[in-house]
């Protein structure tokens, strides 16, 4: 074994590095994607296998193969290929302010190809007051994102606690199907966005990545949550607030 990479070693050229380069280039860039280091929804992933597929033509030159040279020369094109289409969808793809809220509060970090894709799934929507979002005990249909307004959470005929910009309503069930453990009714009038649970279920399905940022963000609202309502019933203990009704 020694005794052949030296001699392959006395053979080589430059032609030679830029193979052995291009080799490393593709295994580092499929590594590091593996292990979550890069997006293959970024530039860096295509520019990666643009540099390693030519540097694996250069090495052709010397031993020409015209099955290697035609796989090398396709991953150069399609690496061209997707970072153009990045280009295009940062270049003329826009999201209103609206929109770019609710594509980072349910799915931080989704390009912006996806999220479109994503919103065109919900719809946006100006309830009045005490319009029902869910309620207690039963499947809960759609998620919700409050853009404005306020909405009260109730268990039983008790008011528990309220939320408003920027909350969601629905999710802690999303994924399991159970009822909704509150009823949740706006109490002004107030802003929305909708989104059907089945609908959001199959766009995370096909977005695995996105399945994994929606649970952070769903955590991170979670102990929002938790510590508003531990604030609000210190208070109570302490005389600083009232009962809730």
């Amino acid at each position: 074994m020694l005794s052949f990479f030296s001699n392959w070693y006395a053979n080589s050229d430059l032609r030679d590095l830029f193979g052995t380069l291009g080799v490393i280039g593709y295994v580092g860039a499929y590594l590091s994607l593996q292990l979550g280091l890069i997006k293959g929804d970024g530039y860096l992933f295509p520019a990666l296998n643009l540099c390693a597929a030519s540097a694996v033509l250069i090495s052709l030159t010397r031993d020409f193969n015209p099955f290697s040279m035609t796989i090398e020369i396709s991953w150069c094109v399609i690496s061209i290929i997707g970072m153009a289409r990045l280009y295009l969808v940062h270049r003329f793809i826009t999201l209103s302010e609206e929109e770019a809220e609710v594509a980072r509060r349910i799915v931080p970090g989704l390009k912006k190809d996806r999220a479109r894709k994503l919103l065109r799934l919900g719809r946006f929507v100006d309830a009045p007051e005490g319009e029902v979002l869910t309620t207690q005990g039963e499947p809960v249909r759609e998620v919700a994102m409050v853009l404005s307004g306020v909405c009260h959470i109730e268990r039983g005929t008790k008011h528990v606690a309220s939320v408003t910009m920027g909350a969601l309503v629905g999710e802690m069930t999303l994924a399991s199907g159970a009822p909704a453990t509150a009823t949740v009714r706006t109490a002004t009038p107030s802003r929305l966005f909708l989104i059907r649970r089945d609908a959001l279920l199959g766009f995370l399905r096909r977005n695995p990545d996105a399945m994994a940022e929606m649970e952070r963000s769903v955590a991170a609202d979670l102990r929002l949550k938790l510590a508003e309502t531990t604030e609000r019933y210190s208070g109570m203990i302490t005389g600083r607030d009232t009962p809730p009704v």
